[in-house]
Formats: structure tokens, sequence, C-alpha cells
């Protein structure tokens, strides 16, 4: 219990000497003399089996592990402040960091965050957009939301927000041009335009395969292409009358809503969805808890009878 007790403040000691990168300044700022911080990361090196500093003429540098256990520690104890503020206030203030995929954060979350805004007034909220995975130990967000199989989450804490499906997508203008909505012979005329967000692990045109082949259509009718890494960039050009797209209904549904696209065609499952992911342990903690209970209220509240057809 000692030992555990000593490496809790040669930990917070080596926090605060990597903050300054100054055996000096640290001390001043723990209120130690600098003998005493220096003893305190020698013991903790010597209790890691690795070194945390390069010990320079002037200065210290972090060597690599030193910044892999600052990235961890930081985070670490910044949630336990933030825990503790909590608690003291009884009610959500600090800093939410969200990851999540750049449309779904365009077209889906951010016009209902204002909602949140209003029911968690205190609590700032930082947004990192990325397609990819994060990597929740380099980029310290809290919780991130991304679009796949939820199998590929199995290391962390996950929950399916809600199912995607497939829907073809284009302006009335280009459904008219190619006479989609009297006989579809014409399809292998299109322009058929792809989106590869948050998929890059597959290929190019697995989209359109999935729904060619799901649909029992012939998928060497993919000829003429354009392929996007951004869904939005993709709706962009079959907005513009480019082409048909595959659409992902619930991040493009209101562009049909609207009327600006059309939906000639059936929709199939995606077999992919929206997951809720935080590293396991973390689902408790009261930031998560207050993001989980709303964002689940607002699937919820705006899925519609046609959306569980």
């Amino acid at each position: 219990m000692e030992h555990k007790q000593n490496l809790l403040t040669y930990l917070y000691t080596f926090s605060v000497v990597a903050k300054f990168l100054s055996f000096t300044l640290a001390a001043e700022e723990l209120c130690l003399t600098q003998g005493a911080v220096s003893y305190r990361i020698k013991k903790l090196e010597q209790d890691l089996g690795f070194k945390l500093f390069v010990r320079l003429t002037r200065k210290l540098e972090l060597t690599q592990e030193g910044r892999r256990i600052l990235t961890t520690l930081t985070h670490s104890l910044d949630s336990v402040f933030s825990e503790i503020e909590d608690i003291r206030f009884n009610e959500l203030r600090g800093e939410l960091y969200i990851g999540v995929a750049p449309t779904f954060a365009h077209l889906w979350l951010v016009p209902r965050l204002p909602d949140f805004q209003r029911v968690h007034p205190h609590l700032d909220v930082k947004i990192r957009v990325k397609a990819s995975k994060l990597d929740f130990q380099n980029q310290p967000v809290d919780l991130a939301i991304y679009y796949g199989d939820v199998n590929r989450h199995a290391d962390f804490y996950h929950h399916r927000l809600f199912d995607e499906y497939l829907i073809p997508v284009c302006t009335p203008e280009y459904a008219e041009r190619l006479e989609f909505f009297k006989d579809e012979s014409r399809l292998h005329e299109a322009c058929f335009l792809h989106c590869t967000e948050s998929l890059e692990f597959l290929s190019p045109l697995a989209e359109w395969q999935q729904w060619l082949k799901k649909t029992d259509r012939d998928i060497r009718i993919l000829k003429h292409k354009y392929v996007f890494n951004h869904e939005e960039l993709t709706m962009v050009a079959a907005k513009h009358s480019m082409g048909i797209a595959m659409g992902r209904y619930h991040l493009i549904k209101p562009y049909l809503d609207g009327g600006e696209l059309v939906a000639p065609f059936e929709r199939i499952p995606s077999g992919l969805g929206y997951d809720l992911i935080c590293p396991k342990g973390h689902e408790t903690r009261s930031r998560f808890q207050a993001f989980s209970t709303w964002i689940e209220r607002c699937v919820v509240q705006n899925t519609s009878a046609r959306d569980l057809l």
C-alpha cells in the first residue's frame, strides 16, 4: 500500500516536472527542494525500469516513454479532478471531448447539440472530427461515435445507437434524364458516386456492390464512377446532378425530406451502424452518462415509423 502511495506521489511530481521541463521550477511549484524533486524522479525511473527524461546541460527533454506516460497520466488526472469538481458542485462542469466521423457530426450530431447545451450549460464540448478509428491513448477523447461493425470495437465499451440503411439517391432532374421512375434499364448509363468515409478497410465500390447484390442486380453496370472519402461531398456531387449516389439513409434523410434528392430505388440494411464507444470503465463517468442519456433520447425522438421498417 505504501509503495502505491509513493508511486502516486512520484507520478504527480513527474507530471509537474514534465509541465515545466525543469527541476527548479517544479520544486517551486511543489514547495520542495530541487534535490527532493530530483530524488522522486530518480526513484520513479527505478521503479518503472526506464528513463523518463533526457538530462541536457540546461534543460530536460522527455523520452519517448516519458511522453507516453505523460499522455496517459494527464488524461487520467484530468478525469479525476473533473469527477471531484462534478461531485463538489453536483453538476456537470469542465470539458467533454468527443471524437466523431465528419458527416455524422455535420448532418446529425451538431444540428442537435443546442439541446445538449441547454441541458448542460456548464459543460464545455470539444469535437474532433476524424473518419478513421481514434486511438484513445494518444488522442485523449472521452467518447467517440463511429460508423461500422460493432465487432470492430470489441476492446471498448460500445453501445449501438442505431442501424443504417443504404439507398441510391439523385436529383429529380437526373432521375428524369435517365427515366429511373419509368424504367430502370438505363441505370447502367449512370455515373455512380461512391463514398469511402469510415470504410477505408473495404473496397471503394463496396456499398454499391452490396446494394446491387442484395437487390439481385448486375454489379457489372458499375462502369463510370466518382469516388469520395467524405459522405457530404458525395451528396454535394449528387445535388449537382453528377450522378446517382449511394446514400446512408439517416444522414441524407433531410435532403430527401426537402426534395433536393429523390430515391428512385429501394433501400437495404447496410449491416453497419453508429456506435457510441469509450475505453472500458469510462462508461460510468458522469460526463459519459450525461451524453449517453441525451443522445439516446435524441435517437428515440428522431426515429420515425418509416425508419424502423
